[in-house]
């Protein structure tokens, strides 16, 4: 996998350095190191310094908390532009979570000595921090709601609904296709159901016919099917 640097990078501008004018990007770029990271490697570690932030460039990283049976639940999956990690103003203070790679990914290290040093000489990239961490918060709020008041199936089907977003691929027959570089383990931790019930979830919603699975390819065969489903709000049906 070969690097991106920030000038050619395909999401810039939908990350925190949208506002900057091209010759101040190397600046930036200054502030911090890229590093590639492999699938399944770890990014950072739930309960480590968190002495700086994170972009990720190029790839997918799941954010989780592990329970104290050594269980891991997907709390967020981070696509291209997301910031991940915390800034506190207490050196002393903790990373919330732990990161690792998805599939091999490109990301940013951005250590706070010298990103705080550059925000005070660039506030709008201080402002798209801003909103990049309500975004986070937000997405946080709806998984909190959603786990509360949605079915496993409904969940199910606006988790995939987002991956279909952020990584599939358009079909001529108006279907979607979406690698599954995730094991249903993984699918069942980001719904907060055991393995068991996310296979028997999925085979739902193949009979249904809202999806299709091929080896490593899932098919979204009904994407206005899937996203009723995914809108479901239990407590409004009752």
């Amino acid at each position: 996998m070969r690097k991106f640097d920030c000038e050619h990078c395909g999401v810039r501008d939908h990350s925190i350095i949208k506002d900057l004018p091209i010759e101040q990007i190397k600046e930036f770029q200054a502030c911090g190191s890229t590093a590639i990271y492999r699938r399944r490697q770890v990014i950072f570690h739930e309960g480590t310094p968190a002495s700086g932030l994170y972009i990720l460039c190029h790839g997918a990283v799941k954010l989780y908390q592990s329970d104290r049976f050594g269980r891991d639940h997907i709390l967020d999956i981070a696509v291209p532009g997301d910031v991940l990690g915390e800034l506190p103003l207490d050196p002393t203070e903790t990373y919330s979570v732990s990161a690792e790679a998805l599939a091999d990914s490109q990301l940013c290290y951005l250590p706070r000595e010298r990103l705080v040093p550059f925000i005070q000489t660039h506030p709008m990239t201080g402002v798209r921090l801003i909103e990049a961490f309500s975004k986070a918060v937000s997405a946080a709020r709806k998984k909190v709601r959603a786990l509360a008041l949605k079915r496993a199936e409904n969940r199910l089907a606006e988790l995939l609904i987002q991956l279909a977003r952020a990584a599939g691929e358009p079909m001529k027959n108006g279907a979607t296709r979406l690698r599954l570089d995730y094991s249903r383990r993984e699918i069942a931790e980001m719904i907060g159901v055991s393995t068991e019930t996310a296979i028997r979830l999925l085979a739902r919603l193949k009979a249904k016919r809202a999806i299709s699975t091929n080896h490593r390819e899932l098919i979204i065969t009904d994407t206005d099917k899937l996203t009723r489903l995914a809108t479901h709000d239990d407590i409004a049906a009752a």
